[in-house]
């Protein structure tokens, strides 16, 4: 395994090496000998473009040397060049360029005239200082020499001849250039005493200069240099072009000697490399499965969030035509069957919604909300739902709260009636007469109470050895009870989870042909508010007539199931197809309520009633209420930093659109 591992980080840094081959590059060059230099007949010479040569080569890299008059900072600033050779080191001043790794450096040096002055004047100020008119050398002298008075020259060996005419005391040169012009003086220095005195206190590291895009290959090559130096390359380009022994071969002669020392400690710390190499291998993957794991689970949750969206909105629609229905059929073999209808939908979207939540629990994308809620009337409420059912089975459904139950609790009200509501559920269906009762009995007192629910039934029990097992997903006591009572066993194996993320268990005691008694507690904090008195369901057409109503809906049968029962509780409807015609007639015209879908063309609902709140006057408070087919908890919370005023799911029942809609405020406005 240490075998493959190391020849795994080989490949890989023979890879990375070599992944630049056949890229072509501008590289810049101007006069500054030994370092580099320019001719029409040569082209660019010097140690820099020997070093830059040769690190190309090894890295497949084609080099196009580029004569640049202006200097490096105006060939690069205008993209008339990728890189230069050797610029001074300045990670973080030019922010649009990478430098990689220093692989040389300069040493400064004053040349003056003895002829003039004995030795280089200790205090500058007031000295006029020779130097190129170059930005960088400009800014350190600058930086360096604040009192003197700089004398800009055009090029590198101008810097020379502007001291020996007298337009200078002293030239501020690099080191490398100074041995190029005492080698080759100019005309005007020929007969001039010189004398150079070295400031090893102003020496700079010098690095290769790219663009951004072309930071990766600059530092391949600055790879393939310290290669040269670790192999006696880069000696060998020393030994030719610098004439003295300077700064620069002091520093290569390190690096070699560096690299000696350097190979006994590669080869000691080569198998932890490998080892180390292995195992971040192997967490890599490890990462990666998990990421793909994650992002399948994310797609799954979204995937079932759309197709519920799209399940809900024609749902809508068949329910409320099926409600409407009801209300105008007066034969009993057809109300029977507009019934038969209403339960089959009623029934497929529970399985909807256990699907949804069973794929959000997998997720970990199930998050709880903390409202203030009653406990005793979310008791009342389950016990109210089933009571038709109960009655129809001639089962007595009754409810007992023991205790001194707080007004209000802040919790998750909605998911522990939907346990209550499967566990009621299953307890009428199986029991065939005897009765089903609702328990809560309420322990503790002062901030934090204990709320301890319990369903029992006379029903049929469950088998002590099955009774693990029916909390499992896609569980039930045995084949014959999906057949004679349907279900998926996805109820019970929902209802534990959402127990446990509240910090509870769900228990169970039962006998078969005694019954079945489920339990769970939750402990939560006791609200400081009092409990908002409870809207009481609207009779017909009396508690909302007189309301106009505006019903935003780009869905056609939505628009007639929404209009029909609006107009079945007595309030007069307009209707808007998108959210841009919603804002245009709220501009128009005065409504009571705007019921607001959330998801159509052109503009959907969060944006329109970001518009209507922007408004000036009244209109910027009127009441909006979202429905719509996206039930999550992020929906909500979207609808409600959209400035909407309440929430309604799709399908929509009657009662639960009229007790909503007579809660909102009647076009009593605030001054602004």
């Amino acid at each position: 395994m240490l075998i493959a591992a190391g020849g795994f980080w080989s490949w890989q840094e023979y890879r990375r090496a070599n992944q630049f081959r056949g890229v072509t590059l501008r590289i810049g060059v101007e006069h500054n000998p030994p370092t580099y230099d320019w001719s029409e007949q040569k082209g660019a010479t010097g140690f820099a473009v020997d070093v830059m040569n040769e690190a190309a080569r090894r890295a497949g890299v084609t080099l196009e040397w580029v004569y640049c008059e202006r200097g490096s900072r105006v060939a690069l600033e205008s993209r008339f060049i990728d890189m230069w050779p050797a610029g001074y080191y300045r990670p973080g001043e030019y922010p649009a360029l990478h430098q990689t790794r220093p692989w040389g450096q300069d040493q400064h040096a004053f040349v003056f005239d003895k002829g003039r002055m004995e030795e280089a004047p200790e205090n500058l100020g007031g000295v006029n200082v020779a130097v190129v008119n170059r930005m960088a050398p400009l800014a350190l002298a600058r930086r360096l020499f604040p009192k003197a008075r700089l004398v800009p020259a055009p090029s590198r060996r101008d810097v020379l001849r502007t001291m020996c005419v007298g337009a200078a005391d002293v030239s501020f040169m690099d080191m490398r250039t100074v041995e190029g012009m005492l080698l080759d003086r100019p005309e005007q220095c020929r007969e001039k005493t010189l004398q150079v005195k070295p400031l090893p206190e102003f020496t700079d590291p010098t690095s290769i200069f790219a663009w951004k895009d072309f930071g990766p290959v600059a530092d391949v090559l600055r790879d393939r240099i310290d290669d040269m130096a670790a192999d006696g390359t880069l000696m060998r380009f020393a030994d030719r072009w610098l004439s003295f022994a300077s700064s620069d071969v002091r520093h290569l002669l390190g690096l070699q000697e560096q690299a000696r020392q350097l190979r006994w400690l590669g080869a000691v710390c080569l198998v932890m490399a490998l080892a180390i190499g292995l195992m971040t291998w192997l967490i890599a993957k490890l990462r990666s499965a998990r990421a793909g794991a994650d992002r399948a689970r994310q797609l799954q949750a979204e995937f079932l969030a759309n197709v519920s969206h799209e399940i809900r909105t024609p749902m809508n629609g068949v329910l409320g035509t099926a409600d409407l229905l009801l209300e105008t059929v007066d034969n009993a073999e057809m109300r029977e069957q507009v019934e038969t209808i209403r339960e089959s939908a009623y029934g497929q979207l529970e399985l909807l919604n256990q699907i949804l939540d069973q794929s959000k629990i997998d997720s970990g994308l199930l998050l709880l909300e903390t409202t203030p809620f009653s406990p005793r009337k979310l008791v009342e409420q389950v016990e109210k739902t089933f009571l038709p059912m109960a009655r129809r089975k001639g089962v007595e459904l009754r409810a007992v709260v023991e205790g001194d139950a707080p007004a209000l609790v802040q919790g998750d009200g909605l998911r522990i009636r939907q346990v209550l509501t499967n566990l009621v559920n299953n307890a009428i269906k199986f029991t065939k007469e005897g009765s089903v009762e609702i328990g809560l009995r309420v322990e503790g007192g002062g901030t934090m109470v204990t709320l301890l629910f319990t369903v029992s039934d006379t029903g049929i029990g469950i088998p002590r050895e099955l009774q693990g097992s029916i909390f499992e997903k896609f569980r039930q006591v045995d084949a014959s009870t999906t057949r004679k009572y349907g279900g998926t066993g996805l109820g019970l194996s929902i209802s534990r989870q959402l127990v446990r993320l509240m910090g509870g268990e769900l228990t169970l005691e039962s006998e078969p042909g005694q019954g079945s008694r489920f339990g769970f507690q939750v402990q939560l904090p006791v609200a400081r508010s009092a409990a908002p008195e409870a809207t009481a369901a609207p009779v017909k057409g009396q508690m909302l007539t007189g309301l106009v109503v505006l019903v935003v809906e780009d869905n056609v049968v939505n628009q007639k199931v929404a209009a029909g029962l609006l107009k079945r509780l007595g309030a007069t409807v307009e209707l808007a197809a998108n959210g841009v015609e919603a804002v245009t007639k709220c501009r128009e015209k005065e409504y009571d309520v705007v019921l607001m879908d959330c998801h159509m063309p052109e503009m959907d609902g969060y944006a329109a009633t970001m518009e209507i709140r922007k408004m000036d006057g009244a209109v910027r408070h009127l009441p909006i209420v979202a429905l719509t087919a996206g039930v999550s908890g992020e929906e909500r919370l979207k609808a409600m930093q959209a400035g909407m005023d309440g929430f309604l799911a799709k399908p929509v029942n009657r009662e639960e659109l009229a007790s909503t809609l007579a809660a909102l405020p009647r076009r009593d406005v605030p001054a602004e």
